[in-house]
């Protein structure tokens, strides 16, 4: 099967086309974001050798132009994030878990492991929003862990 490609003209995505079709098409610039079934994120046509001879560029786009591939909006540009993704705070869920309070250690594990999934498909809001419960439910798990070791103590000192 032939690939397909999706490109944004005018800030409009389009697609899909054959490389015959974009070639017919024409309007395909250097610096014009294209993306295609395989390709991590959005980058120009320039960057792409079988589409560089149809855009007519002779080298490599300019740094600056490159678009996110964000799967819950499947095709839709975005500029590329710079920043550094939130904490996922797993490892101190899975302690919280192990060591404090299982139930709320188990809420703080689903949180942790929604935050890394999200900020890869370039929902970056979900992603600090799932950091943030993350970390609230490992600081629910201690103090819980804290309130009940007492508890804990003195039921089984009433065991012996």
């Amino acid at each position: 099967m032939e690939r397909q490609y999706w490109i944004i003209s005018d800030g409009i995505q389009a697609g899909p086309f054959t490389l015959g079709q974009l070639y017919q098409r024409g309007g395909l610039g250097p610096d014009t974001p294209v993306w295609y079934d395989g390709l991590p994120d959005w980058t120009v046509a320039a960057n792409l050798p079988e589409l560089a001879a149809i855009c007519g560029a002779s080298r490599p786009a300019e740094p600056g132009h490159a678009y996110t591939y964000a799967p819950g909006d499947r095709y839709a540009a975005q500029p590329m994030q710079t920043e550094t993704p939130p904490p996922t705070y797993l490892s101190w869920a899975i302690l919280a878990t192990i060591c404090c309070c299982l139930f709320t250690g188990f809420v703080a594990i689903i949180y942790a492991s929604k935050v890394t999934p999200a900020w890869q498909r370039g929902d970056f809001a979900a992603a600090r929003a799932a950091s943030d419960k993350a970390g609230l439910w490992v600081a629910i798990s201690f103090v819980a862990g804290l309130i009940w070791a007492p508890f804990s103590v003195l039921f089984n000192l009433m065991s012996l």
